[in-house]
């Protein structure tokens, strides 16, 4: 042993692995904080740490056969006399010399550069900063001072933040630190409170790692106007308590200010508060509250960008026109980005508007853009997922990819959670969906886990028969709910096209709620396609029964009534009273009357209208009655494509319970694309 620890002296082998170990070290720290600034993924560093590693024994065999001098790599048997030796030794201790002095550095110039902890645990949470002030109206101000804080967390790239959405659930919350670390999955928390006493502001501010270990704590008394330099200071203690590196740009965003207004963040915050509710009057109320905060800060730009957020929502969920909400929302956004081209906000809102026009190219690139400023943009890697999911190419793995990345930074969301279920669902990730469900319970609805459940176990079991039997279950626990009723009505014709069961289900409904008018429309339908018109005659002359329906329901009724029958002059002339009720409505139906009567060139022309996109499905069902088979099965292949991500529309599953496509049924192209999405191809229509 001796004599071999001799050798390997003699041949320099100890030090050169010595100068191996310090250089691989060095370029390890290097592109450990690099490669964050980049955003380049993980493995890459995964990559060079494995070479580096494999390297080494190579390293100690080159060793043992050459040595490097100043004249040069030379075989240690041509090295003779300790004067080449030592001319050996020298570069060795001098690279060793160098490679620690750029080590200390590095360590000198970012002490924040070199950190102990790795890239998945720099994740932390701001908790809600109490209000210690005996005026509960400064609550507003707690919360401005915790959202501030936190919006200058996000713009740090390495460190993942939660969103607002998952800390505000925790205000006034008498969880441990740890239990609350545990459910937000973080590494570390942020807590502290605000007390406001006239023009002085006394903020305190605390960094706590997940185990209730505290790092670092102060307290601050300044004047109110003061205040918002104590949250860009507690950001940047954060970062250096966590040894971040920080690029100049990050460093740049850290020292700026959203507002010196104390009164525009509290109305800032009121806006967002409200604006979180979709309702219409909420979303009017959110607009005038940040109108106010940009009078007080013109130069407020996430004020202008939460406008120009509302307006594209008062389209989907209030009476705005499409037209009216994308030139509101256009005008705040380009007012935004005219103040602060950097944040995120208005590019996610523009991606939406893009998304509504069709237009997915620019969507993609607005929505790139967003993730590019702001990566802790929960929001949107949210939008961007449903994006992959309805956008003509759908891909299922960046709609799981970029929902999981905004679920691991806004936990507590349901919607966020809801569309990460379904995302597993469709990437066959089954047991992870079912782990998720599990822990994700307690924020959905009884009747959305009861869905997922369904979902799940017919994708385990390959059934669709097993969603059906999943509602039965529930409906023993509960046998007057009527939403489980409603789903079992539907599912029995969509998944079994079992009309006789269906009905008896929309029986019961109507029995539990006599003014519901689905059993009426489900029994007329019944009546129709199974050609009982005397049946249905009796019920459209009973005005108790047809009483029950609105204006656009009779119109249908009776129209579906001479339809069925052949009438097509006398269900042309309901047709026509359909247009001033339901413009949509009526090129629908008149297609759907069209196609029924075998007239091909109308029901083109209907489609091609350019006030009328009719859906895929419904494309289906029209080249069903035309019998244009090739065009049937072009479509229903499209859907097909896509079938799994559409889990709440049920394309296929309306498709399938459609009369229709009855006669489609024994082709084998059908039995084909129905047999992979687990319908059970063996039901017979009744």
């Amino acid at each position: 042993m001796n004599k071999l620890i001799k050798e390997l002296k003699r041949r320099n082998v100890l030090k050169e692995t010595i100068a191996y170990l310090v250089v691989a070290w060095l370029v390890l720290q290097v592109f450990s904080t690099v490669l964050p600034i980049w955003n380049a993924p993980a493995w890459i560093l995964q990559i060079i740490t494995i070479t580096l590693g494999l390297g080494l024994p190579l390293w100690i065999i080159f060793s043992w056969h050459y040595q490097i001098t100043s004249s040069g790599i030379k075989k240690t048997e041509k090295l003779v006399g300790d004067t080449r030796r030592s001319g050996s030794n020298r570069v060795l201790n001098t690279v060793i010399m160098i490679a620690l002095l750029a080590t200390i550095a590095l360590i000198w110039i970012k002490p924040g550069a070199v950190t102990s902890v790795s890239p998945d645990k720099l994740s932390i949470a701001v908790l809600p900063f109490t209000n210690m002030s005996d005026d509960q109206e400064n609550e507003w101000f707690s919360v401005g001072v915790t959202e501030d804080i936190l919006t200058h967390l996000s713009k740090v790239k390495g460190l993942r933040v939660i969103s607002r959405t998952s800390v505000m659930q925790f205000r006034n919350t008498d969880k441990s630190i740890p239990q609350i670390a545990k459910e937000l999955d973080v590494a570390y928390i942020v807590e502290g409170s605000v007390r406001k006493q006239d023009n002085q502001v006394l903020i305190t501010a605390q960094l706590i790692k997940a185990n209730d270990e505290h790092l670092w704590a102060d307290n601050y008394n300044e004047n109110l106007i003061d205040a918002f330099k104590i949250q860009q200071e507690v950001s940047q203690k954060i970062v250096k308590q966590l040894k971040i590196f920080i690029s100049p740009e990050e460093e740049k965003a850290l020292n700026s200010e959203t507002t010196t207004n104390v009164m525009a963040v509290e109305l800032f915050s009121k806006g967002r508060n409200i604006a979180d509710n979709r309702a219409q009057d909420n979303l009017e109320n959110s607009i005038e509250l940040f109108k106010e905060a940009i009078k007080l800060d013109p130069l407020f730009a996430e004020g202008y960008a939460e406008i120009a957020n509302s307006y594209m929502l008062l389209y989907l969920y209030g009476d705005l026109s499409k037209e009216e909400s994308a030139k509101q929302a256009n005008e705040y956004i380009d007012k935004a980005l005219e103040i602060d081209p950097d944040i995120s906000r208005p590019y996610t809102v523009r991606a939406m508007l893009n998304i509504r026009d069709g237009d997915w190219q620019k969507a993609r690139t607005n929505f790139e853009k967003a993730i590019e400023l702001n990566p802790n943009d929960a929001t949107a890697h949210h939008h961007f997922a449903i994006y992959w999911r309805d956008r003509p190419q759908h891909d299922a793995q960046k709609l799981l990819k970029h929902i999981t990345v905004a679920q691991k930074l806004d936990p507590l969301s349901r919607p966020v959670n809801q569309t990460r279920l379904e995302a597993l669902l469709v990437n066959d990730q089954i047991q992870e969906a079912k782990t998720h469900l599990e822990k994700i319970k307690f924020l959905l609805n009884p009747m959305e886990i009861i869905r997922i459940e369904g979902l799940i176990n017919s994708a385990i079991k390959k059934d669709l028969k097993e969603l059906i039997y999943t509602y039965e279950r529930a409906l023993e626990e509960d046998p007057d709910n009527l939403s489980l009723l409603h789903s079992l009505n539907q599912l029995y014709t969509w998944i079994l096209v079992d009309r006789k069961k269906s009905l008896e289900y929309s029986k019961r409904i109507f029995e539990i709620d006599p003014t519901n008018p689905g059993y009426i429309l489900d029994k007329l339908n019944y009546f129709y396609i199974h050609k009982q018109f005397e049946e249905a005659h009796k019920i459209l002359n009973d005005t108790a029964l047809t009483g029950l329906l609105n204006p656009f329901q009779k119109i249908i009724v009776f129209h579906d009534y001479y339809a069925f029958q052949g009438n097509y002059e006398k269900a042309q002339e309901y047709l026509e009273q359909l247009k001033p009720l339901n413009l949509i409505g009526y090129y629908s139906n008149k297609a759907w009357l069209y196609s029924k009567k075998g007239d091909s060139k109308t029901t083109h022309e209907v489609f091609k209208r350019p006030e009328y996109k009719p859906m895929d499905y419904f494309k289906v069902i029209c080249f069903a009655h035309l019998k244009e088979t090739d065009s049937l099965f072009h479509y229903l292949n499209k859907i097909s494509n896509y079938a799994k991500l559409d889990l709440r529309d049920y394309s296929l599953a309306e498709i399938n319970g459609s009369p229709s496509i009855d006669p489609y049924r024994n082709d084998t192209r059908y039995i084909e694309i129905m047999k992979a999405h687990n319908f059970p191809i063996k039901a017979k229509p009744n």
